[in-house]
């Protein structure tokens, strides 16, 4: 299970604090090296970064440049602090759309000497979850519905058109899935509940 640790017998995600500290020290061990990083963050972790509505998430997915040094970084700290070597991913890479560039913002987040933070702008991570429409399972749920709910609540859509203008900003020569649709219509009825 990635980003998790353990807690006696309780599993638990990184909290946004906790996200901090990693990063902190990613940093340091970048300011030993004198090497200057850059890291995107999307997903669940831009999520609990940058809203209220989400507590933890289970890892971070970015994109990150030098991805050998931070990535080396990376697994120092797991090792420091008891986490999953995986805590801080890029697996997220292959889904970053070619506008994403466009879609970076600069986080009201600590500075740091020797790290550049962005998180991915809300309606890029909207675009990504739709297109992403994942169901989960049984033992591992998704929590694309309720954080794609959240996402047009906080940027006022409400609508498939909104929502799929939104899609098409980012993603323009991909054809959307068939589940997108059931997805959104369920993102949508979730609203309409609310």
């Amino acid at each position: 299970m990635f980003g998790h640790r353990m807690h006696g017998d309780k599993l638990s995600g990184l909290t946004r604090d906790e996200i901090l500290q990693g990063l902190e020290k990613v940093n340091a061990y970048l300011a030993g090296k004198n090497v200057q990083g850059e890291i995107c963050i999307y997903d669940e972790a831009c999520l609990c970064l940058a809203f209220a509505g989400r507590v933890s998430t289970k890892d971070v997915d970015a994109v990150f440049e030098p991805a050998a040094i931070i990535r080396k970084a990376a697994f120092e700290v797991a090792h420091e602090m008891g986490w999953n070597w995986n805590w801080l991913n890029d697996d997220v890479k292959g889904f970053v759309s070619e506008t994403g560039e466009s879609a970076k913002n600069v986080m009201t987040l600590p500075e740091f000497s020797n790290l550049k933070v962005y998180t991915a702008a809300p309606e890029y991570l909207l675009a990504m979850k739709c297109l992403a429409a994942r169901e989960g399972d049984e033992e591992e749920p998704s929590t694309d519905l309720a954080d794609t709910a959240m996402l047009c609540r906080e940027l006022k859509i409400s609508t498939s058109d909104e929502i799929e203008r939104v899609i098409s900003k980012f993603y323009r020569d991909t054809d959307i899935p068939e589940r997108t649709g059931f997805f959104i219509a369920e993102v949508l009825n979730q609203l309409n509940k609310a």
